[in-house]
């Protein structure tokens, strides 16, 4: 479960990586239709958005444990 980020409690807001699975589901799909291969375009645009998405979030977990 996700901790609350109301102000005053101390705990420092949480990074958001979901921009980047969608972005890249997004750009995948356009740019898969313009090569003729949407559902390839898509399956990639997932994967690189995940793995940047995945990314946000281990950055953002490794600041936590270090207290910045």
């Amino acid at each position: 479960m996700a901790t609350s980020n109301k102000p005053g409690n101390g705990d420092r807001p949480t990074m958001a990586g979901g921009i980047f699975l969608f972005i890249s589901l997004l750009v995948g799909a356009i740019a898969g239709t313009a090569l003729g291969q949407p559902s390839l375009g898509t399956i990639t645009g997932f994967i690189v958005g995940s793995a940047l998405a995945l990314t946000v979030w281990l950055v953002d977990r490794n600041r936590a444990k270090k207290g910045n």
